[in-house]
C-alpha cells in the first residue's frame, strides 16, 4: 500500500507540475498573441494617424492657398474701382484707357466671386455671409456703372460725363466709397485666419 500511494503521489505531483506547465506555457503562449496584436494595431493606428496628419497637412495648405488668392483679388478689385473714380483719363487714348479700366475692374469682380464660390466650404457660416454680401455689393456696383455708361450713345459722352463728374458718376463714387470701407473687415479677417494658418503671432 505504500508504495501505491507513494506512486500516487509522485503521479499526483508529476500531473500538477505538467499542469502548471501546461498552464504557463499557454499564458506566454497568449501573451505573445496579444503583443502582437496589439503591436500590430499600434502599427496601423500609427499610420492612420499620420496619413490624417497628412491629410489634414494638405487642406489647410489649400485653405491657406484660397484665402491668400481671394485677398490679392479683393486688392485687385480696390485697385481698379479707386483707379476708376480717382484717376483720369488717359487724354492721348481715352477710349482705350476707358475699356481697360471697366475690363480690369470686371475681371477682378470675376476672379473673387470664382475664387470665393468654388471654395465656400473653407469658410464659417458668419465669413461666408460676409463674404457673399461684399461679392454681391462688388457686382452691383460695376453692373450699375456699366448701366450709368450706357446711356450715353458714344464713347466720347461717356468720356465726358467722368470727366465733369456727373451726378450719377459721382452717386456711384460715393457708393463705391462706402463699399470700401466695408471691405477692411473682410481684409483683417482673411489677414486673422491666414496667420493662423501660418503659426504667426497675431
Amino acid at each position: 500500500m505504500e508504495e501505491i500511494f507513494k506512486y500516487l503521489g509522485i503521479f499526483s505531483a508529476s500531473t500538477v507540475v505538467a499542469y502548471g506547465i501546461i498552464r504557463y506555457l499557454s499564458q506566454k503562449l497568449v501573451e505573445n498573441y496579444l503583443t502582437k496584436r496589439i503591436e500590430s494595431h499600434k502599427s496601423e493606428l500609427a499610420r492612420l494617424n499620420i496619413s490624417h496628419q497628412i491629410q489634414f497637412s494638405s487642406l489647410h495648405k489649400e485653405r491657406a492657398e484660397v484665402i491668400k488668392n481671394l485677398y490679392d483679388f479683393l486688392y485687385e478689385y480696390k485697385l481698379a474701382i479707386m483707379d476708376f473714380f480717382e484717376n483720369e483719363l488717359d487724354t492721348q487714348n481715352p477710349k482705350e484707357h476707358l475699356e481697360h479700366k471697366l475690363g480690369e475692374w470686371t475681371k477682378a469682380v470675376i476672379s473673387f466671386s470664382t475664387t470665393f464660390h468654388k471654395n465656400k466650404i473653407f469658410f464659417s457660416s458668419e465669413q461666408v455671409e460676409l463674404i457673399n454680401s461684399i461679392n454681391n455689393e462688388m457686382d452691383k456696383i460695376n453692373k450699375e456703372t456699366r448701366k450709368f455708361l450706357s446711356q450715353f450713345k458714344l464713347v466720347q459722352e461717356q468720356i465726358d460725363a467722368i470727366k465733369k463728374k456727373d451726378s450719377g458718376f459721382s452717386d456711384l463714387k460715393k457708393r463705391s466709397d462706402v463699399f470700401l470701407d466695408k471691405t477692411f473687415e473682410l481684409e483683417k479677417q482673411l489677414e486673422t485666419e491666414f496667420r493662423k494658418l501660418l503659426g504667426v503671432e497675431i
